[in-house]
């Protein structure tokens, strides 16, 4: 019998964890538990983090891991999200609500397919060099980005529910933003802005004391910086293409 090579069943082990999370996340969205379900697609984003990082670190990249990262990704990020926003601001039978959240599962399936098409595409030629940005905004972000209305009322800011044509509206455009041509940074093909291993340990336990005292406003924090990146992201795009046309 053929033995078992743990290196490679790691990363998949990890990947099936942030399916599970994100199978728990429908779940409580289903018995009202929103404050839970957003918790647990939180943590299949970490999850999503580590696996492609345990891989990388181990070597042990695998077309069934890509595949099933995709399919992690579509549940955890695109029907959890989607399914929870409908429930918790969306559940007196909204129309557009329900539109904006079937938009953005079907724009998050889209997007992971084009992103498959585009790896697969990168993987036939031979020593390309890594991409530094991704087209358009990643699934865990877009995730993140509509669930902040229903963040807002965790904080006693019920506004959300009270102007459901404008959360609607917001939802469509970072669906559309999803499998939009806008370059992003990537994190996960950067080097880590701190080198520094000291630099790094102090960030990561301000964030992580952040996260478990503060979670909502530090999720808020988070995810407007990271729309401030978004210009910046489209003129260091512009900058490398109008290098690479002068050589």
């Amino acid at each position: 019998m053929k033995k078992i090579d743990f290196k490679v069943l790691l990363p998949n082990v990890i990947t099936l964890a942030g399916l599970s999370f994100g199978l728990s996340a429908i779940r409580f969205a289903l018995e009202g538990n929103f404050n839970l379900a957003i918790v647990n697609i939180l943590f299949a984003g970490i999850c999503d983090v580590l696996d492609g990082m345990l891989a990388r670190l181990l070597r042990s990249e695998s077309d069934l891991g890509a595949q099933l990262d995709s399919l992690s990704d579509f549940l955890s990020f695109g029907i959890a999200p989607g399914l929870l926003v409908y429930m918790s601001i969306f559940n007196q039978g909204s129309s557009i609500g329900a539109l904006a959240c079937l938009a953005f599962i079907i724009f998050s399936c889209l997007r992971l397919a084009l992103y498959n098409v585009r790896l697969e595409s990168s993987k036939a030629l031979d020593g390309a060099p890594a991409e530094h940005f991704f087209t358009g905004i990643p699934t865990p972000m877009g995730a993140v980005l509509i669930l902040l209305p229903l963040t807002h009322s965790f904080m006693g800011f019920d506004w959300a529910y009270e102007n459901l044509n404008f959360v609607a509206g917001y939802i469509i455009l970072i669906s559309g933003m999803l499998v939009s041509r806008i370059p992003t940074f990537s994190i996960k093909r950067r080097q880590f802005f701190i080198q520094s291993k000291l630099g790094f340990l102090v960030l990561f336990s301000l964030v992580s004391l952040s996260m478990i005292n503060f979670l909502w406003a530090t999720l808020n924090i988070f995810a407007l910086i990271y729309l401030l990146t978004i210009p910046f992201s489209v003129i260091a795009w512009q900058s490398g293409s109008n290098r690479g046309s002068t050589q």
